[in-house]
């Protein structure tokens, strides 16, 4: 009898502490404001580790306590023996860096292959990751020949980046493949530039090769400088004409936003509004992946300049630069025109013609906030 009053005291104490666990367990918040976040980066090249180190310095990244790991494929050419020497020189002990071993074919992009778990542990480490921009990708990875004007001279970057965002929200060219965010549907990721255009292939989607002849049917860097400021997505043909001139601001041109997109939604734009992006590239997205949705475009509407994800809140691609940590600075300034005086401030442009800034800073805010949540 002593035996049974034991047994059913023991599980009455079992079952209470079952109970008063399960509400705590359920509501496991997301990070905190003050826990350490970690994100990592494909390409930590100096240049980007600075923008990093500077958006986060400066409160653009409102995360309090950040960890960042720079990914690079063992196999590339690129130099980042000196993005390591900086971290190291300037005590940025929040920052390392790990590479991508091994070598995948082009058939293998789009399934497990022997990059997968490699790709899957930095999932597991990191609550987002940042897919900055460079070079073009390769047009055979989205089953076309090589435009005369195509330069992909990073190929090994781009088809393991591709694999990798493949691997993190699947697309057409695989519909059977389980994607990591089925697991982790709010992880972040935040694609820029050429990022954008890996996204796209990614999911299924395709590429104009050249903006100028391919959308436009220009010919010329002189037809493309006549065509005015919103049809100008490079600063390359200023530059072409101009080689010697030092101090030449980047390009810049305007955005409008689709109703209901993420920039309205969750960026918290003005579904009218129109702000400045800079903006460095002479490719853009054709044919979209799979669930790639476009949420802004240029001002005639045939670049595709902002998309997200159907199926997942926390995948943005740009076709701009909102990380170049220069767009932040009071002292800087280039010159308006060539030949002109050094009186052109990126920063002082887009407070002039908010919400350029305005939209900048959403970008950050939009990130921090997917990351903590």
């Amino acid at each position: 009898m002593k035996n049974f009053k034991f047994s059913v005291s023991w599980r009455l104490v079992v079952l209470f502490i079952l109970v008063m666990a399960a509400p705590a367990a359920a509501a496991a918040p997301a990070a905190g404001v003050d826990d350490e976040i970690v994100i990592a980066m494909c390409q930590p090249q100096l240049g980007q580790i600075q923008n990093i180190e500077q958006l986060y310095e400066k409160d653009i990244i409102t995360v309090n306590k950040l960890k960042l790991i720079g990914v690079y494929h063992e196999d590339e050419s690129t130099d980042y023996k000196s993005a390591e020497e900086y971290v190291k020189k300037n005590k940025l002990t929040w920052v390392s860096f790990e590479t991508i071993k091994g070598k995948a074919a082009l058939a293998d992009l789009f399934k497990e292959n022997q990059w997968t778990e490699q790709f899957r542990a930095i999932f597991a480490r990191t609550g987002g990751i940042i897919f900055t921009g460079g070079w073009d990708i390769p047009p055979a990875v989205f089953g076309e020949e090589d435009d005369l004007l195509t330069e992909a001279v990073t190929p090994i970057r781009s088809l393991y980046e591709i694999s990798f965002l493949f691997h993190l929200v699947g697309g057409g060219r695989n519909p059977g493949f389980a994607p990591f965010l089925e697991t982790r549907p709010n992880y972040t990721i935040l694609c820029i530039c050429l990022g954008a255009q890996s996204l796209n292939v990614a999911a299924g989607g395709s590429l104009y090769q050249d903006i100028p002849s391919q959308v436009y049917n220009r010919k010329t860097v002189q037809q493309v400088l006549k065509a005015g400021q919103e049809q100008i997505h490079s600063s390359r043909y200023i530059k072409a004409l101009y080689p010697d001139e030092k101090d030449l601001p980047p390009a810049f041109h305007r955005v409008k936003f689709n109703k209901g997109g993420i920039c309205v939604s969750q960026l918290k734009m003005g579904k009218n509004d129109t702000p400045y992006v800079l903006t460095s590239h002479h490719q853009a997205l054709k044919q979209l992946g799979k669930d790639i949705v476009v949420a802004a475009t240029s001002m005639d509407g045939k670049i595709v300049e902002t998309v997200e994800h159907r199926k997942y809140k926390h995948v943005l691609g740009v076709q701009f630069h909102p990380e170049y940590y220069p767009l932040y600075q009071k002292g800087l300034y280039l010159r308006g025109q060539p030949g002109g005086e050094l009186n052109f401030n990126p920063r002082e442009f887009l407070l002039s013609h908010e919400p350029s800034m305005a939209f900048h800073k959403a970008i950050w805010q939009w990130f921090s906030g997917a990351l903590r949540d």
